[in-house]
């Protein structure tokens, strides 16, 4: 389940709630905020099993993941598997208390986990797939507060996209040369030499959709203030990267929970 770390919780969560502040003008349902943090620890940790599940072959013949519990066998796939119908069970007993409209969504990001893994063998750019599951929750977050789908909703879900290919992309970075060898496809393989260039602009696109979402919600100085430190984050990301050390490309990986935590701020303090 990867509960001692929290970083993949943590990405998850902040498009979440950009998507709570934004379709509530800063007065979202605490309800709903409470059922969303509790999904997020379980459709997260249900997606790191069957992720582990699925690439315990794989994860064993590279470096920073051979020590996975899978892969060395401390974990039987009979116990992973249980463990990962507790999650879904779980997931599904809090959907139970949310309104029935959104279920539909609630089936398509369960689609969307089980398929990630899966993609990694046969779609370039398994980093999409990630993207549309971690951001999964955005429009369900629109109908249960705002009774819609907005363009608010739909520039968030396509920026939530783009951040996870830029973020996954410097974590795949990191394994690049493994994954080359056993035939485990990224966005880091496909965009080849430009991957630093690539995801560096991808970044920038993010950041002018969240320009762009101020604009349209006539959002004050203060946050174009938190968006201008957030650029900061990503010329950091992008100077850890450089230098294609595996561990730099990990931090800056990571760095990106800094990002989220800058962008939340931006919008709390616009709202208060």
């Amino acid at each position: 389940m990867r509960i001692d770390k929290p970083i993949g919780f943590l990405l998850l969560m902040w498009p979440v709630l950009w998507a709570f502040l934004i379709s509530s003008d800063g007065s979202p349902n605490i309800f709903y905020m409470i059922i969303f943090a509790f999904g997020i620890i379980f459709t997260r940790s249900a997606g790191c099993i069957i992720n582990d599940y699925f690439d315990q072959d794989f994860d064993s013949k590279v470096e920073r993941t051979k020590n996975r519990v899978l892969a060395t066998k401390e974990v039987s796939n009979q116990e992973a598997l249980i463990l990962f119908g507790l999650m879904i069970i779980l997931s599904f007993v809090l959907l139970l208390m949310l309104e029935m409209k959104i279920i539909m969504f609630a089936i398509f990001s369960f689609f969307l986990l089980i398929i990630y893994p899966l993609s990694k063998r046969y779609f370039k750019i398994p980093q999409l797939i990630l993207g549309m599951a971690f951001g999964s929750s955005i429009p369900m977050v629109f109908i249960l507060e705002k009774g819609q789908i907005d363009f608010d909703c739909i520039l968030l879900y396509i920026l939530t996209i783009a951040w996870a290919i830029v973020y996954d992309t410097y974590y795949a970075m990191a394994d690049k040369k493994d994954d080359k060898k056993i035939g485990v496809k990224s966005s880091a393989i496909f965009f080849g030499e430009n991957d630093i260039r690539y995801a560096l602009n991808i970044h920038y696109f993010v950041l002018m959709c969240f320009i762009t979402l101020g604009i349209i919600n006539s959002f004050n100085l203060i946050y174009y203030v938190f968006l201008l430190i957030s650029l900061l984050s990503v010329i950091y990301q992008h100077l850890l990267v450089v230098s294609r050390k595996p561990y730099q490309c990990v931090s800056a990986f990571e760095n990106n929970n800094i990002f989220g935590l800058i962008i939340t701020f931006g919008l709390l303090f616009t709202y208060i």
